[in-house]
């Protein structure tokens, strides 16, 4: 009995030991299957936002360009690019692949029986514009020219609204509120703080680049600034007194304010 005894225990020592490795063994597939999808989306590769408006321009030779519109969107995860040329003429391009730091675009083309793949590759720098090349390959790939092309943000596209604005200075940060709107082919702004509203003067607009002017303490407040990114204008201030002399500069940052649905 005693023999039977010391047996018994044994083999429900045994079940217990079993037992509890297979907890273990359950506990740690869970804790796998749970961290497996936190794991991977960690491990997703950035992808910077080329969402917008862009102004291309693609060198033919060492006198001549060409210059096209270039619109670039995502939907429901698919990056999509259409591309207007200075004719007018539309082209859908079928490849659209970017990264954290550029952006590869590319379509087929048939002429003469002929097929061939044209592209784009360029590099996005600080000021937010894309700098690279454009390119011809054959159907097989073989790579039968190339030369420099370069896409800025189209201002004139993402202007309109409101925005946030935060002036540096030495005292600190001035913060206010920047309103532009478009009728037609004329585009005009103000300034609003709790100190009152101001309108823009001499506002212009060129590719990705705002300049405008605006009266202050008896002188003149002249900004220029680069669309950097969807919705965020960088760049700065230059106070002039009466006598037209620069007393004073700093950063000037804009961030589009979002619509509210």
């Amino acid at each position: 009995m005693e023999n039977l005894s010391i047996l018994t225990g044994d083999i429900r020592l045994g079940r217990l030991v079993i037992l509890t490795m297979k907890h273990r063994v359950l506990t740690f597939a869970l804790g796998l299957c749970i961290a497996t999808p936190w794991m991977k989306a960690a491990d997703a590769p950035k992808i910077a936002d080329f969402s917008g408006v862009w102004t291309t321009t693609a060198n033919i030779d060492e006198f001549d360009s060409r210059n096209a519109r270039l619109t670039v969107s995502k939907k429901e995860g698919k990056w999509t690019a259409i591309m207007v040329d200075e004719e007018g003429e539309r082209t859908d391009l079928t490849r659209v692949v970017p990264t954290e730091k550029g952006l590869t675009v590319e379509f087929d083309m048939e002429r003469d029986g002929q097929q061939a793949i044209i592209g784009a590759k360029a590099q996005l720098d600080k000021e937010g514009e894309l700098k690279g090349e454009w390119y011809a390959k054959d159907g097989d790939g073989f790579e039968l020219m190339k030369n420099k092309w370069v896409a800025v943000r189209s201002i004139k596209d993402d202007i309109a609204g409101s925005w946030n604005v935060t002036a540096k200075t030495d005292n600190g940060d001035l913060d206010h509120a920047m309103v532009m709107k478009k009728e037609g082919n004329r585009f005009s702004g103000y300034a609003s703080s709790s100190e009152g509203d101001a309108d823009y003067s001499n506002l212009k607009l060129e590719k990705n680049t705002l300049s405008m002017q605006m009266p202050y303490g008896g002188g003149i407040v002249k900004i220029k600034s680069k669309l950097i990114a969807n919705g965020q204008l960088k760049g700065k201030w230059t106070f002039f007194d009466e006598f037209d002399q620069e007393v004073a500069t700093g950063e000037w940052i804009a961030k589009k304010k979002t619509q509210k649905s």
